[in-house]
């Protein structure tokens, strides 16, 4: 998937971040009503591209819990954008 279909520069690093840790893309998804695009990770983040990520100073950080339903997952937005990047959460 090529990183130009992500329209922001912040998570565009953010996903090549993942990416250099063996992570990547499944799908760039449009269409949501708070952001243009979602860029959706295979893996979750290990702990070092999590602190490499979180170095983005334009990026907000969000979790969201798991239940019965739902699996949990973290990601990053980036607001001036309006793109989101997001990452399953671990089951540990």
């Amino acid at each position: 998937m090529s990183m130009s279909a992500i329209k922001s520069k912040s998570i565009e690093a953010a996903a090549a971040v993942a990416a250099s840790h063996g992570n990547s893309i499944v799908e760039v998804s449009e269409g949501w009503s708070k952001v243009k695009r979602v860029v959706h990770m295979q893996e979750p983040l290990t702990e070092e591209a999590r602190a490499a990520v979180l170095a983005i100073a334009t990026l907000r950080h969000w979790l969201v819990e798991p239940t019965p339903q739902n699996a949990g997952e973290e990601g990053f937005t980036d607001d001036q954008e309006k793109v989101a990047i997001t990452f399953p959460r671990s089951a540990s």
